[in-house]
């Protein structure tokens, strides 16, 4: 588990190893001090585990910018 905070809100990644080789990474988006969460499934496969959490912490800023 991977753990980062943006604009006051936590976010949690958890990466997956896929059969193949690839990885996944689902996060994570906890909101204090109510610790309202917003969960995502990672959709997408990459390579390497760097790129699957590199990807997911974008996609998690990303929708806490939107949520705003």
């Amino acid at each position: 588990m991977i753990q980062a905070v943006y604009k006051g809100r936590e976010i949690e990644m958890e990466l997956h190893q896929l059969t193949h080789g690839y990885w996944k990474c689902d996060y994570t988006v906890i909101r204090h001090p109510d610790r309202a969460e917003t969960i995502h499934h990672g959709d997408e496969e990459f390579p390497t585990m760097d790129l699957a959490s590199e990807s997911a912490l974008r996609e998690a800023r990303r929708a806490i910018d939107h949520a705003r």
